[in-house]
C-alpha cells in the first residue's frame, strides 16, 4: 500500500468552516510582516491559533499557499512581499530596539541548529555576501558562522553580530514603507507592557468585529510570553527562542565599544525609529 498524504496546514484550513469576524462582511487578507528576533515566533503562535478559531487559513511565507477568492492570514519573517501586492488586505508590522535585535540574534546565533548558520560560510549562497560586508570574511570563510561566534569573547561576537544585522534585519527595518494606511505600525516594547490593548487595536484594525475582537484577544493569550515559556519575563533561558523577553537589554551588555559601533551605524536610525531623541545615550 502507498503513503498516506500529507495535507498541508493550508489545505487543513480550508477544511474547517469559516466563521466570518469581519465586519460589514469584509473579507481580505490579514498580512503580518515581522523581522529576525522581532516576535516571530510569539506571533506564528497568535495567527496560527486566530486562524483555527475562525476557519482562516494560515500560510507562512508561502504567497502561492494563499487559497483563491478567500480570507486568510499571511505571514511573513522574511521582507520578500509586499503587503500592496495584495488586492484586498489589512495588515500588520512590528519592530523592536535594533539594539537589542543584535544581542537576540548572538544569543540565538551561538546555539541555533538552522543550516545557514552551521555551513561554512564560503559554501553558503552568493546572494548571502551582503551579510558579510562588515565582517573578515577572508580569515572566517571556512568556518561556520556559529563556529566564528563561539570562538570570540561575548564582547567581541556582539560586536561581530552588530555588524551582521546592521546589513540584514536592521537595514529591513529602516527601509520599510511605514506610510502604508493600511498597515499598523507598533514596537515589540508596546506590547510586551501591555498585550491585551496592543492585540485590541490590532484585530481592530483587521476589520474584525466587536465581539470577535475580544474572542481573539483571548486566543491570544494563549501565546503570552509566560504561557510559551513558563517562565516570567527576565528570566534567562540561553537556549531559547524565547530567551528572556526583558526590554532594554543593551543597557546591561553594551560596553563603550558597542556604543560608539551602534552610533556610527545606526545612531540617527535610532532616532528616525522613535528609540532616541539624539546621539546622547
Amino acid at each position: 500500500m502507498g503513503k498516506k498524504s500529507k495535507l498541508s496546514p493550508t489545505f487543513n484550513a480550508l477544511k474547517r468552516s469559516f466563521n466570518n469576524p469581519f465586519r460589514d462582511n469584509t473579507k481580505h487578507i490579514i498580512v503580518h510582516t515581522a523581522h529576525h528576533k522581532v516576535g516571530t515566533s510569539w506571533f506564528v503562535c497568535v495567527l496560527r491559533h486566530i486562524g483555527e478559531e475562525f476557519g482562516l487559513p494560515f500560510v507562512k511565507n508561502d504567497i502561492s499557499q494563499l487559497p483563491k477568492a478567500r480570507p486568510a492570514i499571511f505571514f511573513q519573517n522574511r521582507i520578500n512581499v509586499r503587503p500592496a501586492s495584495f488586492s484586498s488586505y489589512r495588515g500588520s508590522h512590528m519592530i523592536r530596539d535594533p539594539r537589542d535585535i543584535v544581542l537576540s540574534a548572538y544569543n540565538y546565533h551561538l546555539w541555533t541548529d538552522e543550516k545557514w548558520v552551521n555551513k561554512p560560510i564560503k559554501d553558503l549562497p552568493a546572494d548571502m555576501s551582503k551579510v558579510w560586508s562588515l565582517l573578515p570574511i577572508n580569515q572566517i570563510k571556512d568556518m561556520t558562522y556559529k563556529e566564528y561566534l563561539n570562538s570570540l569573547s561575548r564582547e567581541e561576537g556582539i560586536l561581530a553580530e552588530m555588524k551582521r544585522v546592521s546589513t540584514t534585519t536592521i537595514k529591513e527595518i529602516v527601509e520599510w514603507n511605514y506610510l502604508d494606511p493600511n498597515i499598523i505600525e507598533f514596537k515589540y516594547e508596546d506590547i510586551m507592557q501591555n498585550e491585551d490593548d496592543v492585540f485590541r487595536k490590532l484585530f481592530t484594525h483587521y476589520g474584525f468585529k466587536e465581539d470577535d475582537v475580544e474572542k481573539a484577544v483571548k486566543v491570544a493569550e494563549k501565546c503570552s510570553f509566560n504561557k510559551r515559556s513558563k517562565r516570567e519575563v527576565g528570566e534567562v533561558d540561553n537556549k531559547s527562542h524565547l530567551r528572556s523577553g526583558k526590554l532594554r537589554q543593551w543597557e546591561e551588555e553594551y560596553n563603550a565599544d558597542h556604543v560608539a559601533c551602534f552610533k556610527e551605524l545606526h545612531g540617527q536610525d535610532l532616532i528616525h525609529l522613535g528609540y532616541e531623541k539624539d546621539l546622547n545615550w
